[in-house]
Protein backbone atom coordinates (compact mmCIF):
# COMPACT_ATOMS: atom_id res chain seq x y z
CA UNK A 1 0.00 0.00 0.00
CA UNK A 2 2.69 2.44 1.01
CA UNK A 3 5.00 1.37 -1.83
CA UNK A 4 2.77 3.41 -4.12
CA UNK A 5 2.90 6.37 -1.79
CA UNK A 6 -0.49 5.86 -0.19
CA UNK A 7 -1.36 6.30 3.46
CA UNK A 8 -3.01 3.73 5.68
CA UNK A 9 -6.29 5.29 6.78
CA UNK A 10 -7.86 4.22 10.07
CA UNK A 11 -11.19 5.34 11.53
CA UNK A 12 -12.23 4.84 15.16
CA UNK A 13 -15.78 5.33 16.47
CA UNK A 14 -16.07 5.19 20.25
CA UNK A 15 -18.49 6.44 22.87
CA UNK A 16 -17.60 8.97 25.53
CA UNK A 17 -15.55 7.56 28.38
CA UNK A 18 -14.36 4.51 26.46
CA UNK A 19 -10.83 5.78 25.93
CA UNK A 20 -10.99 6.58 22.23
CA UNK A 21 -8.47 9.38 22.71
CA UNK A 22 -6.14 7.08 24.64
CA UNK A 23 -6.39 4.47 21.88
CA UNK A 24 -5.50 7.13 19.32
CA UNK A 25 -2.43 8.15 21.33
CA UNK A 26 -1.34 4.52 21.64
CA UNK A 27 -1.57 4.07 17.88
CA UNK A 28 0.41 7.25 17.22
CA UNK A 29 3.12 6.10 19.63
CA UNK A 30 3.23 2.65 18.02
CA UNK A 31 3.64 4.29 14.62
CA UNK A 32 6.43 6.53 15.88
CA UNK A 33 8.30 3.58 17.42
CA UNK A 34 7.94 1.68 14.14
CA UNK A 35 9.32 4.43 11.91
CA UNK A 36 6.01 5.68 10.61
CA UNK A 37 4.48 9.13 10.56
CA UNK A 38 0.96 9.55 11.91
CA UNK A 39 -1.58 12.32 11.83
CA UNK A 40 -4.84 12.27 13.79
CA UNK A 41 -7.94 14.35 14.28
CA UNK A 42 -11.22 13.85 16.12
CA UNK A 43 -14.71 14.77 14.97
CA UNK A 44 -17.60 15.35 17.34
CA UNK A 45 -20.20 12.64 17.08
CA UNK A 46 -23.98 12.88 17.30
CA UNK A 47 -25.75 13.39 20.60
CA UNK A 48 -28.19 10.50 20.28
CA UNK A 49 -25.25 8.10 20.39
CA UNK A 50 -24.56 9.40 23.93
CA UNK A 51 -21.47 11.35 22.97
CA UNK A 52 -19.98 9.24 20.16
CA UNK A 53 -16.73 10.60 18.72
CA UNK A 54 -14.90 9.73 15.52
CA UNK A 55 -11.12 9.61 15.55
CA UNK A 56 -9.34 9.60 12.19
CA UNK A 57 -5.70 8.61 11.70
CA UNK A 58 -3.45 8.40 8.66
CA UNK A 59 -0.13 6.52 8.71
CA UNK A 60 2.76 6.97 6.26
CA UNK A 61 6.17 5.26 6.18
CA UNK A 62 8.97 7.69 7.04
CA UNK A 63 11.43 8.38 4.26
CA UNK A 64 14.27 10.81 4.93
CA UNK A 65 14.84 11.30 1.19
CA UNK A 66 11.24 12.22 0.44
CA UNK A 67 9.34 15.41 1.29
CA UNK A 68 6.87 15.29 4.17
CA UNK A 69 3.51 13.99 2.96
CA UNK A 70 0.33 16.05 3.03
CA UNK A 71 -2.30 14.06 4.93
CA UNK A 72 -6.03 14.62 5.19
CA UNK A 73 -7.73 15.75 8.37
CA UNK A 74 -11.04 14.15 7.45
CA UNK A 75 -12.11 10.62 6.47
CA UNK A 76 -13.44 10.12 2.97
CA UNK A 77 -16.01 7.60 1.83
CA UNK A 78 -14.44 4.66 0.05
CA UNK A 79 -10.96 5.51 1.35
CA UNK A 80 -10.89 3.76 4.75
CA UNK A 81 -8.55 0.82 5.13
CA UNK A 82 -9.36 0.01 8.77
CA UNK A 83 -12.52 0.90 10.72
CA UNK A 84 -12.64 0.22 14.46
CA UNK A 85 -15.85 0.61 16.51
CA UNK A 86 -16.41 0.08 20.19
CA UNK A 87 -19.99 -1.15 19.79
CA UNK A 88 -21.91 -2.89 17.01
CA UNK A 89 -24.42 -0.09 16.31
CA UNK A 90 -21.47 2.24 15.72
CA UNK A 91 -20.28 -0.24 13.09
CA UNK A 92 -23.70 0.06 11.46
CA UNK A 93 -23.43 3.84 11.53
CA UNK A 94 -20.02 3.72 9.83
CA UNK A 95 -21.53 1.40 7.23
CA UNK A 96 -24.48 3.74 6.59
CA UNK A 97 -22.11 6.69 6.13
CA UNK A 98 -20.23 4.89 3.39
CA UNK A 99 -16.94 4.40 5.24
CA UNK A 100 -16.97 0.60 4.87
CA UNK A 101 -15.90 -0.67 1.44
CA UNK A 102 -16.04 -4.33 0.38
CA UNK A 103 -12.88 -3.94 -1.71
CA UNK A 104 -10.56 -2.58 1.01
CA UNK A 105 -11.98 -2.06 4.53
CA UNK A 106 -11.22 -4.30 7.48
CA UNK A 107 -13.90 -3.68 10.10
CA UNK A 108 -13.08 -4.50 13.73
CA UNK A 109 -15.86 -4.13 16.30
CA UNK A 110 -17.07 -5.25 19.67
CA UNK A 111 -20.49 -6.77 19.08
CA UNK A 112 -22.14 -5.79 22.38
CA UNK A 113 -24.81 -3.06 22.48
CA UNK A 114 -24.95 0.30 24.24
CA UNK A 115 -28.39 1.78 23.62
CA UNK A 116 -28.61 5.35 22.37
CA UNK A 117 -31.01 7.94 23.75
CA UNK A 118 -33.36 7.66 20.77
CA UNK A 119 -33.53 3.90 21.30
CA UNK A 120 -34.32 4.27 24.99
CA UNK A 121 -36.91 7.00 24.53
CA UNK A 122 -38.86 5.37 21.70
CA UNK A 123 -42.46 4.59 22.61
CA UNK A 124 -42.22 1.21 20.93
CA UNK A 125 -39.13 -0.99 20.59
CA UNK A 126 -36.75 1.48 18.97
CA UNK A 127 -33.61 -0.59 19.39
CA UNK A 128 -31.41 -1.38 16.42
CA UNK A 129 -31.23 -5.09 15.65
CA UNK A 130 -27.62 -6.26 16.24
CA UNK A 131 -28.18 -9.40 14.17
CA UNK A 132 -29.15 -7.34 11.11
CA UNK A 133 -26.20 -4.97 11.63
CA UNK A 134 -23.80 -7.90 11.96
CA UNK A 135 -25.10 -9.49 8.77
CA UNK A 136 -24.75 -6.21 6.85
CA UNK A 137 -21.23 -5.64 8.14
CA UNK A 138 -20.25 -9.17 7.13
CA UNK A 139 -21.61 -8.53 3.66
CA UNK A 140 -20.10 -5.10 2.98
CA UNK A 141 -16.73 -5.20 4.75
CA UNK A 142 -13.81 -6.90 3.04
CA UNK A 143 -12.98 -8.47 6.40
CA UNK A 144 -15.09 -8.30 9.53
CA UNK A 145 -13.67 -9.21 12.95
CA UNK A 146 -16.09 -9.02 15.85
CA UNK A 147 -16.59 -10.46 19.32
CA UNK A 148 -17.75 -9.24 22.72
CA UNK A 149 -14.91 -7.04 23.94
CA UNK A 150 -17.02 -5.50 26.72
CA UNK A 151 -17.19 -8.86 28.48
CA UNK A 152 -13.39 -9.10 28.25
CA UNK A 153 -12.67 -5.66 29.72
CA UNK A 154 -15.24 -6.05 32.49
CA UNK A 155 -13.56 -9.27 33.50
CA UNK A 156 -10.10 -7.68 33.30
CA UNK A 157 -11.12 -4.49 35.10
CA UNK A 158 -10.21 -1.97 32.40
CA UNK A 159 -11.83 0.00 29.56
CA UNK A 160 -12.48 -1.04 26.00
CA UNK A 161 -9.61 0.95 24.46
CA UNK A 162 -7.14 -1.74 25.56
CA UNK A 163 -9.32 -4.45 24.01
CA UNK A 164 -9.58 -2.54 20.73
CA UNK A 165 -5.80 -2.12 20.59
CA UNK A 166 -5.40 -5.86 21.10
CA UNK A 167 -7.89 -6.57 18.30
CA UNK A 168 -6.10 -4.18 15.94
CA UNK A 169 -2.77 -5.83 16.71
CA UNK A 170 -4.20 -9.34 16.40
CA UNK A 171 -5.84 -8.57 13.06
CA UNK A 172 -2.40 -7.55 11.73
CA UNK A 173 -3.84 -4.67 9.74
CA UNK A 174 -1.01 -2.29 10.66
CA UNK A 175 2.67 -2.92 9.85
CA UNK A 176 3.70 -2.79 13.50
CA UNK A 177 4.87 -5.76 15.58
CA UNK A 178 3.02 -7.08 18.59
CA UNK A 179 5.98 -6.13 20.78
CA UNK A 180 5.57 -2.48 19.84
CA UNK A 181 1.91 -2.51 20.81
CA UNK A 182 2.76 -4.17 24.12
CA UNK A 183 5.39 -1.52 24.83
CA UNK A 184 2.96 1.39 24.37
CA UNK A 185 0.49 0.03 26.93
CA UNK A 186 3.15 -1.15 29.38
CA UNK A 187 3.19 2.01 31.48
CA UNK A 188 0.61 4.12 33.21
CA UNK A 189 -2.35 3.42 35.42
CA UNK A 190 -3.96 -0.01 35.02
CA UNK A 191 -1.12 -1.40 32.91
CA UNK A 192 -1.60 -4.98 34.14
CA UNK A 193 -5.34 -4.97 33.40
CA UNK A 194 -4.71 -3.34 30.00
CA UNK A 195 -2.13 -5.97 29.10
CA UNK A 196 -4.46 -8.80 30.09
CA UNK A 197 -7.35 -7.42 27.98
CA UNK A 198 -4.93 -6.69 25.11
CA UNK A 199 -3.61 -10.23 25.07
CA UNK A 200 -7.02 -11.88 25.16
CA UNK A 201 -8.37 -9.71 22.35
CA UNK A 202 -5.16 -10.14 20.35
CA UNK A 203 -5.68 -13.91 20.36
CA UNK A 204 -9.38 -13.58 19.51
CA UNK A 205 -8.72 -11.26 16.56
CA UNK A 206 -5.80 -13.38 15.33
CA UNK A 207 -8.26 -16.25 15.18
CA UNK A 208 -10.63 -14.20 13.05
CA UNK A 209 -12.85 -13.09 15.89
CA UNK A 210 -14.89 -16.24 15.55
CA UNK A 211 -17.11 -17.10 18.47
CA UNK A 212 -19.31 -20.04 19.23
CA UNK A 213 -22.85 -19.19 20.22
CA UNK A 214 -24.46 -21.91 22.26
CA UNK A 215 -28.12 -22.44 21.42
CA UNK A 216 -30.34 -21.09 24.13
CA UNK A 217 -31.87 -23.81 26.23
CA UNK A 218 -35.61 -23.79 26.74
CA UNK A 219 -36.93 -22.41 30.03
CA UNK A 220 -37.53 -25.02 32.71
CA UNK A 221 -39.71 -24.08 35.67
CA UNK A 222 -37.55 -24.53 38.78
CA UNK A 223 -38.57 -26.53 41.82
CA UNK A 224 -39.76 -24.40 44.74
CA UNK A 225 -37.23 -23.83 47.53
CA UNK A 226 -39.07 -21.19 49.59
CA UNK A 227 -42.50 -20.83 51.14
CA UNK A 228 -43.47 -18.29 48.48
CA UNK A 229 -42.21 -20.60 45.75
CA UNK A 230 -44.28 -23.46 47.13
CA UNK A 231 -47.36 -21.26 46.79
CA UNK A 232 -46.72 -19.82 43.34
CA UNK A 233 -44.79 -22.39 41.31
CA UNK A 234 -47.48 -25.12 41.44
CA UNK A 235 -49.97 -22.51 40.23
CA UNK A 236 -47.67 -21.53 37.36
CA UNK A 237 -47.13 -25.20 36.51
CA UNK A 238 -50.85 -25.45 35.82
CA UNK A 239 -50.44 -23.17 32.80
CA UNK A 240 -49.11 -24.37 29.41
CA UNK A 241 -45.31 -24.67 29.28
CA UNK A 242 -45.09 -21.86 26.69
CA UNK A 243 -46.34 -19.47 29.39
CA UNK A 244 -44.06 -20.61 32.23
CA UNK A 245 -41.15 -18.25 31.63
CA UNK A 246 -43.30 -15.11 31.43
CA UNK A 247 -45.36 -16.13 34.47
CA UNK A 248 -42.33 -17.05 36.56
CA UNK A 249 -40.62 -13.70 36.04
CA UNK A 250 -43.93 -11.84 36.38
CA UNK A 251 -44.63 -13.51 39.72
CA UNK A 252 -41.16 -12.58 40.98
CA UNK A 253 -41.71 -8.96 39.98
CA UNK A 254 -45.14 -8.73 41.63
CA UNK A 255 -43.98 -10.31 44.88
CA UNK A 256 -41.13 -7.79 45.07
CA UNK A 257 -43.49 -5.01 44.08
CA UNK A 258 -46.23 -5.83 46.61
CA UNK A 259 -46.53 -9.29 48.17
CA UNK A 260 -47.34 -12.93 47.44
CA UNK A 261 -51.10 -12.26 47.53
CA UNK A 262 -50.70 -9.71 44.75
CA UNK A 263 -48.99 -12.38 42.61
CA UNK A 264 -51.62 -15.02 43.36
CA UNK A 265 -54.39 -12.56 42.40
CA UNK A 266 -52.55 -12.03 39.11
CA UNK A 267 -52.46 -15.79 38.42
CA UNK A 268 -56.12 -16.15 39.35
CA UNK A 269 -57.01 -13.43 36.86
CA UNK A 270 -55.03 -15.14 34.11
CA UNK A 271 -56.65 -18.49 34.80
CA UNK A 272 -59.92 -16.90 33.70
CA UNK A 273 -58.37 -15.99 30.37
CA UNK A 274 -56.69 -19.38 29.96
CA UNK A 275 -60.10 -21.05 30.16
CA UNK A 276 -61.13 -19.05 27.06
CA UNK A 277 -57.83 -19.44 25.18
CA UNK A 278 -58.02 -21.80 22.19
CA UNK A 279 -54.27 -22.48 22.44
CA UNK A 280 -53.28 -21.14 19.02
CA UNK A 281 -49.60 -20.17 18.55
CA UNK A 282 -48.54 -21.75 21.84
CA UNK A 283 -51.21 -19.90 23.82
CA UNK A 284 -50.16 -16.52 22.46
CA UNK A 285 -53.22 -14.79 23.92
CA UNK A 286 -52.53 -15.90 27.50
CA UNK A 287 -48.77 -15.43 27.24
CA UNK A 288 -48.84 -11.88 25.86
CA UNK A 289 -51.69 -10.75 28.09
CA UNK A 290 -49.71 -12.09 31.05
CA UNK A 291 -46.67 -10.05 29.96
CA UNK A 292 -48.44 -6.70 29.67
CA UNK A 293 -50.68 -7.32 32.69
CA UNK A 294 -47.68 -7.92 34.96
CA UNK A 295 -45.92 -4.79 33.75
CA UNK A 296 -49.05 -2.70 34.28
CA UNK A 297 -49.70 -4.12 37.74
CA UNK A 298 -46.16 -3.09 38.72
CA UNK A 299 -46.75 0.54 37.74
CA UNK A 300 -44.34 3.10 39.14
CA UNK A 301 -45.57 5.23 42.01
CA UNK A 302 -43.68 6.94 44.84
CA UNK A 303 -43.27 3.76 46.96
CA UNK A 304 -41.99 1.87 43.91
CA UNK A 305 -39.46 4.55 43.01
CA UNK A 306 -38.23 4.63 46.61
CA UNK A 307 -38.02 0.82 46.63
CA UNK A 308 -35.91 0.80 43.46
CA UNK A 309 -33.54 3.41 44.88
CA UNK A 310 -32.96 1.20 47.93
CA UNK A 311 -32.08 -2.04 46.15
CA UNK A 312 -28.82 -3.45 47.57
CA UNK A 313 -27.49 -4.27 44.12
CA UNK A 314 -28.00 -0.67 42.99
CA UNK A 315 -24.93 0.62 44.82
CA UNK A 316 -22.84 -2.20 43.31
CA UNK A 317 -24.13 -1.25 39.87
CA UNK A 318 -23.24 2.43 40.35
CA UNK A 319 -19.81 1.54 41.69
CA UNK A 320 -19.16 -0.71 38.70
CA UNK A 321 -20.29 2.02 36.31
CA UNK A 322 -18.00 4.69 37.77
CA UNK A 323 -15.27 2.13 38.57
CA UNK A 324 -15.21 2.92 42.28
CA UNK A 325 -13.77 0.37 44.69
CA UNK A 326 -15.74 -0.93 47.66
CA UNK A 327 -13.45 1.01 50.00
CA UNK A 328 -13.84 4.31 48.14
CA UNK A 329 -16.40 6.88 49.35
CA UNK A 330 -19.20 7.40 46.85
CA UNK A 331 -21.60 10.35 46.65
CA UNK A 332 -24.83 9.87 44.71
CA UNK A 333 -26.95 12.89 43.80
CA UNK A 334 -30.25 12.16 42.07
CA UNK A 335 -32.98 14.22 40.48
CA UNK A 336 -36.53 13.99 41.84
CA UNK A 337 -39.64 15.78 40.61
CA UNK A 338 -42.63 14.86 42.81
CA UNK A 339 -45.95 16.25 41.56
CA UNK A 340 -49.30 16.84 43.21
CA UNK A 341 -50.74 13.90 41.25
CA UNK A 342 -48.21 11.47 42.77
CA UNK A 343 -48.98 12.71 46.29
CA UNK A 344 -52.73 12.37 45.66
CA UNK A 345 -52.14 8.81 44.40
CA UNK A 346 -50.79 7.85 47.85
CA UNK A 347 -53.90 9.00 49.70
CA UNK A 348 -57.13 7.07 50.26
CA UNK A 349 -59.46 7.39 47.27
CA UNK A 350 -61.78 10.02 48.75
CA UNK A 351 -58.91 12.21 50.01
CA UNK A 352 -56.99 11.89 46.76
CA UNK A 353 -60.00 12.99 44.73
CA UNK A 354 -60.56 15.97 47.04
CA UNK A 355 -56.92 17.02 46.82
CA UNK A 356 -56.95 17.05 43.03
CA UNK A 357 -60.24 18.93 42.99
CA UNK A 358 -58.98 21.65 45.37
CA UNK A 359 -57.08 24.47 43.67
CA UNK A 360 -56.01 25.82 47.08
CA UNK A 361 -54.53 22.48 48.20
CA UNK A 362 -52.77 22.00 44.88
CA UNK A 363 -51.27 25.47 45.07
CA UNK A 364 -50.09 24.95 48.65
CA UNK A 365 -48.43 21.63 47.77
CA UNK A 366 -46.83 23.26 44.75
CA UNK A 367 -44.66 25.35 47.08
CA UNK A 368 -43.30 22.17 48.72
CA UNK A 369 -43.02 19.93 45.67
CA UNK A 370 -41.16 20.45 42.42
CA UNK A 371 -37.80 19.48 40.92
CA UNK A 372 -34.92 18.97 43.30
CA UNK A 373 -31.59 17.17 43.65
CA UNK A 374 -31.00 14.96 46.67
CA UNK A 375 -27.98 13.09 47.98
CA UNK A 376 -29.35 9.56 48.20
CA UNK A 377 -26.20 8.31 49.90
CA UNK A 378 -26.97 10.27 53.09
CA UNK A 379 -28.60 8.71 56.15
CA UNK A 380 -31.49 11.21 56.23
CA UNK A 381 -32.51 10.66 52.60
CA UNK A 382 -32.13 6.89 53.02
CA UNK A 383 -34.53 7.00 55.99
CA UNK A 384 -37.02 9.08 54.00
CA UNK A 385 -36.84 6.61 51.10
CA UNK A 386 -37.37 3.68 53.46
CA UNK A 387 -40.42 5.40 54.88
CA UNK A 388 -41.84 6.03 51.42
CA UNK A 389 -41.12 2.47 50.29
CA UNK A 390 -42.98 1.11 53.32
CA UNK A 391 -46.16 2.85 52.12
CA UNK A 392 -46.63 0.02 49.61
CA UNK A 393 -48.43 -1.91 52.37
CA UNK A 394 -51.37 0.47 51.93
CA UNK A 395 -51.09 0.74 48.13
CA UNK A 396 -54.25 -1.25 47.40
CA UNK A 397 -56.29 1.21 49.43
CA UNK A 398 -54.89 4.26 47.66
CA UNK A 399 -56.46 6.57 45.13
CA UNK A 400 -53.71 5.83 42.60
CA UNK A 401 -54.28 2.08 42.80
CA UNK A 402 -58.03 2.52 42.37
CA UNK A 403 -57.44 4.55 39.22
CA UNK A 404 -54.94 2.09 37.75
CA UNK A 405 -56.99 -0.96 38.71
CA UNK A 406 -60.10 0.39 37.03
CA UNK A 407 -58.21 0.79 33.75
CA UNK A 408 -56.44 -2.56 34.11
CA UNK A 409 -59.70 -4.43 34.70
CA UNK A 410 -61.43 -2.65 31.84
CA UNK A 411 -58.68 -3.64 29.40
CA UNK A 412 -58.48 -7.22 30.73
CA UNK A 413 -62.29 -7.66 30.59
CA UNK A 414 -62.30 -6.36 27.02
CA UNK A 415 -59.75 -9.04 26.07
CA UNK A 416 -61.68 -11.81 27.84
CA UNK A 417 -65.06 -10.81 26.42
CA UNK A 418 -64.07 -11.22 22.76
CA UNK A 419 -65.44 -14.28 21.03
CA UNK A 420 -63.10 -13.72 18.10
CA UNK A 421 -59.57 -14.86 18.98
CA UNK A 422 -57.90 -12.46 16.55
CA UNK A 423 -59.78 -9.53 18.08
CA UNK A 424 -58.81 -10.66 21.59
CA UNK A 425 -55.16 -10.86 20.56
CA UNK A 426 -55.29 -7.39 19.00
CA UNK A 427 -56.67 -5.95 22.24
CA UNK A 428 -54.12 -7.86 24.32
CA UNK A 429 -51.31 -6.37 22.22
CA UNK A 430 -52.61 -2.90 23.06
CA UNK A 431 -51.29 -3.47 26.58
CA UNK A 432 -47.79 -2.70 25.32
CA UNK A 433 -48.60 1.00 24.95
CA UNK A 434 -48.97 1.55 28.71
CA UNK A 435 -45.63 2.85 29.96
CA UNK A 436 -43.81 5.76 31.51
CA UNK A 437 -45.06 8.11 34.19
CA UNK A 438 -46.54 11.59 34.46
CA UNK A 439 -47.73 13.02 31.15
CA UNK A 440 -46.47 9.99 29.19
CA UNK A 441 -48.46 7.58 31.30
CA UNK A 442 -51.60 9.70 31.09
CA UNK A 443 -51.26 9.85 27.30
CA UNK A 444 -50.73 6.11 26.84
CA UNK A 445 -53.48 4.98 29.21
CA UNK A 446 -56.00 7.48 27.84
CA UNK A 447 -55.34 6.27 24.30
CA UNK A 448 -55.83 2.67 25.35
CA UNK A 449 -59.14 3.59 26.97
CA UNK A 450 -60.12 5.38 23.74
CA UNK A 451 -59.40 2.20 21.76
CA UNK A 452 -61.60 0.19 24.13
CA UNK A 453 -64.33 2.83 23.73
CA UNK A 454 -64.05 2.41 19.96
CA UNK A 455 -64.41 -1.38 20.28
CA UNK A 456 -67.36 -1.20 22.67
CA UNK A 457 -69.23 1.30 20.49
CA UNK A 458 -68.55 -0.71 17.35
CA UNK A 459 -66.36 1.96 15.70
CA UNK A 460 -63.39 -0.42 15.67
CA UNK A 461 -65.22 -3.46 14.42
CA UNK A 462 -62.35 -5.82 13.64
CA UNK A 463 -58.84 -6.75 14.70
CA UNK A 464 -57.25 -4.88 11.78
CA UNK A 465 -58.83 -1.62 12.94
CA UNK A 466 -57.62 -2.17 16.51
CA UNK A 467 -54.09 -2.85 15.31
CA UNK A 468 -54.10 0.33 13.20
CA UNK A 469 -55.19 2.35 16.23
CA UNK A 470 -52.54 0.62 18.35
CA UNK A 471 -49.77 1.55 15.91
CA UNK A 472 -51.02 5.12 15.55
CA UNK A 473 -51.24 5.54 19.33
CA UNK A 474 -47.57 4.64 19.63
CA UNK A 475 -46.34 7.26 17.17
CA UNK A 476 -45.52 9.99 19.69
CA UNK A 477 -46.78 12.85 21.81
CA UNK A 478 -48.89 14.62 19.19
CA UNK A 479 -52.54 13.69 19.64
CA UNK A 480 -53.69 14.69 16.15
CA UNK A 481 -52.71 11.46 14.29
CA UNK A 482 -54.47 9.27 16.85
CA UNK A 483 -57.56 11.50 16.99
CA UNK A 484 -57.72 11.48 13.19
CA UNK A 485 -57.45 7.68 13.14
CA UNK A 486 -60.38 7.41 15.56
CA UNK A 487 -62.42 9.92 13.54
CA UNK A 488 -61.70 8.06 10.30
CA UNK A 489 -63.25 4.89 11.72
CA UNK A 490 -66.35 6.77 12.83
Amino acid sequence: MTDSGHTINLLIAALGGEGGGVLTNWLIEAADRSGWQAQSTSLAGVAQRTGATIYYLEFFKRNADAPAPVMSLFPAQGDIDIAVTSEIAEAGRMLSRGFISPDKTTLISSDHRVYGITEKSATTDGTADPVVITELCSRYAQRFIHFDMLEVVQRCGTVISAALLGAIAGAQVLPFTKEVFVEVIAGGKGADANRKAFEECYQAAAGGGAKLVEPAAGFVLPSPTTAIGRVLIPRIAGFPSSCHEVLFHAAQRLVAYQDVHYATDYLTQLEQLLARDEGTDDYYLTRETARWLALWLAYEDIPRVAQLKLRPERESSIRAEVRAGVDQPLQVTEFFHPRVEEVAALLPKSLGERLLASATARRALGYVLGPRKLRTDTILVQLVLRGLASLRRWRRGSFGYAEERAMIDRWFDAVCSQTNTDMARALADCGRMVKGYGATRYRTTSRLMAIIDAVETGIAADAAAVRRLNETAMIGEESAPFDEAIAALG
